[in-house]
C-alpha cells in the first residue's frame, strides 16, 4: 500500500470517531440512577452494564486486530460501526437489566472493531512527517472520551431522557460510520493469509523480545492513571470522596493537558519513542509521589493531576509507534494486543485502590508511582534490545522512531516500515 491519505479529514473524523466509540464505555456511567430506577434495580447492579462492555470491549481486540489484518482496516471498521448503531440503539430500547447487558455486550464486541484497525490506518496511510501527529490526536481523543462521553451522556439525559442519550450516540455513529467509510482509501483484496494464521502471526508477537516488555508495561500506564482517580473518590478530600459530580469536574479539569499534547508532539517526536515513553511515565510518577504528599486540598490536586493527565497521555502515542514497527505485517494484530493491555491494566487500577484502601491515600499513590517507574523501566530495557536503528527520534515517521528497539526476525520494507516475515 502506497497511497497516502489525506492528512485533515482522515484525523478529523477517526479523532472524532474514537471520541464517539470509546465514550460509549463510560456514556452510562451518570445514568446508572435513572436506568435502575426504570429497570426496577439498583444503580450497584445497573453498574455492570459498564463492566460488561468493558470486559468484552477488551477480549474483543483480539478478535477483530487480526481480522483486521486479514480484511483490511476500512472493511473491518465498517462492519464494527454498523454493528455499534444497532446494539446502541438497541440500548435505548432495552426493557430490564438482563436484556442491556446482553447488548451492553454487543456494544463492546462493534465498539473493538475500531481502535487496532484505525491505529494501524494511521501507521499505514498517513505521511511519515504527519504520522506522529495523526497517533496523538486518536490516542488522545480515546482517552478524553471518559470525560467527554459521560458530559455527552449527561447533557443528552437532562434533555431526552436516557434513552435518549443513546439515540443520540447511534446518530453521532451513525454519521461517523458514513464519514469513515467515505474518507478512508479503500482496502486492497483480502490477502492470501488464511484467517487461522492471522491469528497465529498474533501469538507470535508474544514470543520473548521487546514487545512482551511493552505489554507488560502498558498494563502500568491507565492502570496508574484509573486508580489514582479511583483513590482520590474513595479516599480524597471530603470536597472529593463520595461525590461523583465532583470527581467528574475533576476529570473535567483535566482536558486542557488532553488537548496540548497533540500540539506538543512536533516537540515530543525529537526524541525516540522508547525515551519519550519511559520519561513521560517517570514524570507522572514523580506527580503521583507529590500528590501522596499533598493530595489535601482539592485546587491543587486538580493542577498536579493536569501535569499527570497530560505525560500519561504522551505515552501512548510513543508506545504505538514502538507496536507499530515491530509488529511488521501483523501490525492490526499487535495494536490489539497493546490495547488489549491498556484496558487490562485500566480494569485492574480500581481494585488497586480497594486493597490498599486501609493503608490511607498516599500508600496508593505512592504504590501507583512505583508501578510506573517500572513500566518506565520495562520500556527503556525494550529499547536496549541489540539491533539499534534510526537513533534520532521518529520527525520521519513510525519506524524512524523506535530507535534501538530489537528487530527479532528479519525485515524487509513496505510502505517504509521495516516489517517482519511471519
Amino acid at each position: 500500500m502506497t497511497d497516502t491519505a489525506p492528512f485533515g479529514r482522515t484525523v478529523a473524523v477517526t479523532t472524532l470517531a474514537g471520541l464517539v466509540v470509546v465514550g460509549q464505555m463510560y456514556a452510562v456511567l451518570p445514568l446508572l440512577p435513572k436506568m435502575a430506577a426504570s429497570w426496577g434495580t439498583t444503580p450497584a447492579a445497573a453498574a455492570w452494564t459498564a463492566t460488561v462492555f468493558g470486559l468484552v470491549y477488551a477480549a474483543g481486540f483480539l478478535l477483530t486486530g487480526p481480522l483486521a489484518d486479514r480484511y483490511g482496516r476500512r472493511r473491518v471498521i465498517a462492519v464494527g460501526m454498523a454493528a455499534l448503531v444497532a446494539a446502541t440503539g438497541a440500548m435505548a430500547l432495552a426493557p430490564n437489566l438482563p436484556a442491556a447487558l446482553a447488548t451492553r455486550a454487543a456494544q463492546g464486541l462493534a465498539a473493538a472493531a475500531f481502535s487496532p484497525a484505525a491505529l494501524a490506518y494511521l501507521t499505514e496511510r498517513i505521511e511519515p512527517r504527519r504520522r506522529p501527529i495523526a497517533l496523538t490526536c486518536l490516542i488522545t481523543a480515546m482517552v478524553g472520551a471518559v470525560v467527554v462521553g459521560q458530559l455527552f451522556a449527561q447533557a443528552g439525559a437532562a434533555l431526552f431522557g436516557w434513552q435518549g442519550a443513546f439515540v443520540i450516540g447511534a446518530l453521532a455513529e451513525a454519521a461517523l460510520a458514513v464519514a469513515l467509510w467515505r474518507v478512508m482509501l479503500p482496502d486492497g483484496p483480502a490477502g492470501a493469509t488464511r484467517t487461522r494464521e492471522a491469528f497465529t502471526a498474533m501469538a507470535r508477537l508474544l514470543r520473548p523480545g521487546p514487545l512482551p516488555l511493552i505489554y507488560t508495561a502498558a498494563l502500568t500506564v491507565l492502570g496508574g492513571f484509573v486508580a489514582v482517580y479511583s483513590a482520590l473518590q474513595l479516599m480524597g478530600p471530603p470536597e472529593l470522596a463520595g461525590h461523583p459530580a465532583a470527581m467528574l469536574r475533576l476529570r473535567a479539569a483535566a482536558l486542557p493537558a488532553l488537548v496540548a499534547v497533540p500540539f506538543l508532539a512536533p516537540v515530543l517526536t525529537r526524541l525516540r519513542p522508547t525515551v519519550r515513553a519511559a520519561g513521560a511515565m517517570a514524570l507522572a510518577a514523580a506527580v503521583a509521589a507529590v500528590l501522596g504528599a499533598a493530595a489535601h486540598s482539592a485546587i491543587v490536586i486538580a493542577l498536579l493531576l493536569l501535569v499527570f493527565v497530560g505525560a500519561l497521555t504522551a505515552v501512548s502515542p510513543a508506545l504505538t509507534a514502538v507496536v507499530a514497527e515491530l509488529s511488521g505485517e501483523a501490525r492490526a494484530a499487535g495494536q490489539a494486543l497493546y490495547t488489549f493491555a491498556l484496558l487490562t491494566g485500566a480494569s485492574l487500577g480500581p481494585q488497586l485502590a480497594v486493597v490498599l484502601r486501609g493503608a490511607g491515600l498516599p500508600a496508593v499513590l505512592w504504590s501507583v508511582a512505583a508501578l510506573l517507574l517500572c513500566g518506565a523501566a520495562l520500556v527503556l530495557a525494550a529499547g536496549r534490545r541489540p539491533g539499534s536503528r534510526h537513533p534520532r527520534g521518529d520527525r520521519d515517521g513510525v519506524a524512524r522512531g523506535v530507535g534501538d528497539v530489537a528487530d527479532p526476525l528479519p525485515p524487509r520494507h513496505v510502505d517504509g516500515f521495516a516489517q517482519h516475515r511471519h
